[in-house]
C-alpha cells in the first residue's frame, strides 16, 4: 500500500493542528470555529512543507510554505471584512 503511512502521516498533523486549534480558541472564550480554521490551515501548510522536501527538496517546500500562508493571510482579511456579516 504505497503512500498510506504518507497520508495517514500528513492528514494526522492537520487533525491535530485543528483539534489543537479549537481547544486554544476555546480557552480563550471563542466557539472554536476559527481555532479549528486557523490550526488546520497552519497543519496544513507544515504537512505541505513536509511532503514537498521529502519529495521536492527545500527550495520547493518554501515556495509551498510560501503559498500557504498566503492563503492564511486572505483567509485573515476576508475575516476581517465580513465578520460583522456573518457568525461562526
Amino acid at each position: 500500500m504505497k503512500g498510506f503511512i504518507f497520508g495517514f502521516i500528513d492528514n494526522l498533523i492537520v487533525a491535530i493542528s485543528a483539534i489543537l486549534g479549537i481547544h486554544i480558541d476555546s480557552y480563550f472564550s471563542g466557539y472554536g470555529a476559527y481555532g479549528a480554521l486557523y490550526g488546520a490551515l497552519i497543519g496544513h501548510t507544515l504537512s505541505d512543507m513536509i511532503a514537498g522536501y521529502s519529495d521536492f527538496g527545500y527550495v520547493i517546500a518554501l515556495n509551498m510554505g510560501l503559498g500557504c500562508l498566503c492563503v492564511i493571510v486572505l483567509v485573515y482579511i476576508y475575516l476581517l471584512i465580513f465578520k460583522n456579516i456573518t457568525t461562526v
